[in-house]
């Protein structure tokens, strides 16, 4: 079976959501990166016969309470982004996604594994001009190196860096990084924006 790591940080008080805190405050922030963790270790994780997530954690496991009982749990190696995303495709796994997309499901997780079928790379690109999923069948660390992470410009950067690969993109989706983003899910989800 494909292994799907869900990369995290630790749910920690002023560690998590930062450029949101700056708004909504560090407590509200937190409150809502675990909101959107439990979201996603609930669509993503077992049972599942087409996938088995992991969770990759940066940080301590012991923060992260009952949030994920059913997933292994690894710990992610020191690095830049970058570098850490290469080792756990380098440990093996086959498609490695984030924790802050409130439309990610098992189904957006399925397709990537499909189009594997026909690309070396497969990449689920975020309005920000990042994005929330990777997949590839074997490791390819330099689609990783020298990206400008944080920027508008990781998916025009990994586009670059894979223009030896065969690239699948799959639908664009968003992330909840800024106030507005929060607005926004909380709209989707037929609520106010009062976190």
């Amino acid at each position: 079976m494909k292994r799907l790591a869900i990369f995290a940080r630790a749910p920690v008080l002023g560690r998590v959501k930062t450029r949101l805190a700056k708004v909504v405050g560090d407590e509200a922030a937190l409150a809502v990166y675990r909101e959107l963790l439990a979201l996603t270790l609930a669509r993503l994780g077992p049972p599942n016969d087409h996938f088995r997530a992991e969770l990759w954690l940066e940080g301590e496991s012991s923060e992260l309470g009952e949030l994920a009982p059913r997933l292994a749990v690894h710990r992610q190696p020191r690095g830049d982004l970058g570098e850490r995303m290469a080792a756990a495709f380098a440990d093996g796994v086959s498609a490695l996604v984030g924790c802050d997309i409130p439309g990610i499901g098992a189904a957006y997780v399925r397709a990537a594994l499909a189009a594997l079928a026909d690309a070396d790379l497969v990449l689920g690109p975020t309005e920000d001009g990042g994005y929330c999923l990777v997949a590839m069948n074997q490791p390819h660390p330099e689609v990783f190196a020298n990206i400008p992470w944080s920027t508008s410009a990781v998916l025009a950067a990994t586009l670059d860096a894979s223009r030896h690969l065969s690239v699948t993109l799959l639908d664009t989706l968003w992330d909840v990084d800024e106030a507005e983003d929060l607005a926004r899910w909380r709209r989707s989800c037929g609520v106010s924006s009062a976190t």
